[in-house]
Protein backbone atom coordinates (compact mmCIF):
# COMPACT_ATOMS: atom_id res chain seq x y z
CA UNK A 1 0.00 0.00 0.00
CA UNK A 2 2.81 2.42 0.94
CA UNK A 3 4.70 1.56 -2.36
CA UNK A 4 1.15 2.51 -4.42
CA UNK A 5 0.95 5.50 -2.65
CA UNK A 6 4.27 6.87 -3.00
CA UNK A 7 3.74 6.37 -7.10
CA UNK A 8 0.10 8.27 -6.93
CA UNK A 9 1.94 10.70 -5.00
CA UNK A 10 5.15 11.67 -6.95
CA UNK A 11 3.11 12.19 -10.48
CA UNK A 12 2.42 16.14 -10.16
CA UNK A 13 2.67 17.52 -14.25
CA UNK A 14 4.20 16.33 -17.59
CA UNK A 15 7.76 14.94 -18.44
CA UNK A 16 9.98 16.91 -20.18
CA UNK A 17 9.68 14.39 -22.82
CA UNK A 18 5.84 15.16 -23.53
CA UNK A 19 5.93 18.70 -23.46
CA UNK A 20 9.24 18.34 -26.10
CA UNK A 21 6.84 16.57 -28.25
CA UNK A 22 3.67 19.10 -27.83
CA UNK A 23 6.35 22.02 -28.93
CA UNK A 24 7.11 19.97 -31.51
CA UNK A 25 3.78 19.38 -33.28
CA UNK A 26 3.05 22.93 -32.79
CA UNK A 27 6.18 23.80 -34.70
CA UNK A 28 5.33 21.48 -37.67
CA UNK A 29 1.39 22.57 -37.42
CA UNK A 30 3.00 25.91 -37.75
CA UNK A 31 5.13 25.63 -40.32
CA UNK A 32 2.42 24.05 -42.28
CA UNK A 33 -0.42 26.63 -41.90
CA UNK A 34 1.39 30.05 -42.24
CA UNK A 35 2.17 29.77 -45.64
CA UNK A 36 -1.22 28.66 -46.66
CA UNK A 37 -2.63 31.73 -45.15
CA UNK A 38 -0.08 34.41 -46.45
CA UNK A 39 -1.35 33.25 -49.92
CA UNK A 40 -5.11 33.43 -48.84
CA UNK A 41 -4.07 37.33 -47.97
CA UNK A 42 -2.21 38.30 -50.43
CA UNK A 43 -5.30 36.63 -52.48
CA UNK A 44 -7.83 39.12 -50.76
CA UNK A 45 -5.60 41.77 -51.36
CA UNK A 46 -5.61 40.79 -55.24
CA UNK A 47 -9.03 40.79 -55.31
CA UNK A 48 -8.93 44.41 -53.82
CA UNK A 49 -7.11 45.23 -56.98
CA UNK A 50 -9.15 44.09 -59.75
CA UNK A 51 -12.08 45.36 -57.76
CA UNK A 52 -10.84 48.84 -57.88
CA UNK A 53 -9.55 48.12 -61.57
CA UNK A 54 -13.25 47.80 -62.53
CA UNK A 55 -14.08 50.52 -60.72
CA UNK A 56 -11.64 52.55 -62.89
CA UNK A 57 -13.02 50.84 -65.91
CA UNK A 58 -16.54 52.40 -65.21
CA UNK A 59 -15.30 55.49 -64.57
CA UNK A 60 -13.29 55.44 -67.49
CA UNK A 61 -16.65 54.86 -69.72
CA UNK A 62 -18.51 58.03 -67.92
CA UNK A 63 -15.32 59.60 -68.71
CA UNK A 64 -16.22 59.18 -72.49
CA UNK A 65 -19.14 59.25 -72.89
CA UNK A 66 -18.65 62.88 -71.39
CA UNK A 67 -16.08 63.95 -73.39
CA UNK A 68 -15.62 61.32 -76.18
CA UNK A 69 -12.42 59.97 -75.58
CA UNK A 70 -10.87 57.68 -72.32
CA UNK A 71 -8.48 59.72 -70.17
CA UNK A 72 -4.64 58.80 -70.06
CA UNK A 73 -4.71 60.67 -66.53
CA UNK A 74 -6.01 59.02 -63.30
CA UNK A 75 -7.37 62.57 -61.77
CA UNK A 76 -9.23 62.90 -64.19
CA UNK A 77 -11.60 60.14 -63.62
CA UNK A 78 -15.10 60.27 -61.54
CA UNK A 79 -13.29 57.72 -58.94
CA UNK A 80 -11.21 58.11 -56.17
CA UNK A 81 -8.28 55.50 -55.99
CA UNK A 82 -6.14 54.79 -52.71
CA UNK A 83 -2.79 56.54 -53.34
CA UNK A 84 -0.87 57.16 -50.45
CA UNK A 85 -1.34 55.69 -46.69
CA UNK A 86 -1.57 53.38 -44.44
CA UNK A 87 -3.84 50.96 -46.96
CA UNK A 88 -1.96 51.54 -50.24
CA UNK A 89 -1.10 47.79 -51.46
CA UNK A 90 -0.82 48.55 -55.38
CA UNK A 91 -0.33 51.59 -57.02
CA UNK A 92 -3.17 52.19 -60.11
CA UNK A 93 -2.05 53.73 -63.67
CA UNK A 94 -4.04 54.39 -66.84
CA UNK A 95 -2.25 54.03 -70.20
CA UNK A 96 -2.93 53.82 -73.58
CA UNK A 97 -5.75 56.17 -73.64
CA UNK A 98 -7.31 56.74 -76.69
CA UNK A 99 -11.59 57.37 -78.43
CA UNK A 100 -11.52 53.08 -78.59
CA UNK A 101 -9.71 51.68 -75.39
CA UNK A 102 -7.22 51.68 -72.83
CA UNK A 103 -5.08 50.06 -70.03
CA UNK A 104 -4.80 50.15 -66.23
CA UNK A 105 -2.28 48.50 -64.41
CA UNK A 106 -2.03 47.35 -60.56
CA UNK A 107 1.64 47.44 -59.49
CA UNK A 108 1.82 45.67 -56.29
CA UNK A 109 3.87 47.80 -53.61
CA UNK A 110 5.87 46.33 -50.95
CA UNK A 111 3.42 47.15 -48.05
CA UNK A 112 2.83 43.65 -46.72
CA UNK A 113 4.01 42.15 -49.89
CA UNK A 114 4.33 38.66 -50.04
CA UNK A 115 7.66 36.35 -51.08
CA UNK A 116 8.31 37.54 -54.51
CA UNK A 117 4.90 39.67 -55.31
CA UNK A 118 6.48 43.03 -54.49
CA UNK A 119 6.40 44.86 -58.04
CA UNK A 120 4.24 42.39 -59.96
CA UNK A 121 1.46 43.83 -62.17
CA UNK A 122 -2.88 43.21 -62.51
CA UNK A 123 -3.46 44.32 -66.20
CA UNK A 124 -6.89 45.56 -67.79
CA UNK A 125 -6.63 45.96 -71.42
CA UNK A 126 -10.08 47.53 -72.63
CA UNK A 127 -10.96 47.90 -76.22
CA UNK A 128 -14.55 49.34 -77.42
CA UNK A 129 -14.76 46.00 -79.85
CA UNK A 130 -13.57 43.47 -78.00
CA UNK A 131 -14.54 44.37 -74.68
CA UNK A 132 -12.21 43.82 -71.64
CA UNK A 133 -8.67 41.27 -71.45
CA UNK A 134 -6.93 41.36 -68.16
CA UNK A 135 -3.00 40.08 -68.19
CA UNK A 136 -0.02 40.58 -65.84
CA UNK A 137 2.42 38.27 -63.27
CA UNK A 138 0.77 38.06 -60.13
CA UNK A 139 -1.37 35.14 -59.52
CA UNK A 140 -4.30 37.00 -58.61
CA UNK A 141 -4.89 37.98 -62.68
CA UNK A 142 -8.77 36.66 -63.15
CA UNK A 143 -8.58 33.99 -65.79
Amino acid sequence: MKNMMSIIGRRHGFTMLELLMVVIIIGVLATLAVPQYMGFIEKARATEAVSSMSALRTAQNLYKLENGEYSGNINQLAIEVPTSGSVTYWNYAVSGASDTGFSVTATRTSKKAGAGTEGQTIILNWDDKSGESWGGEHAGVPR
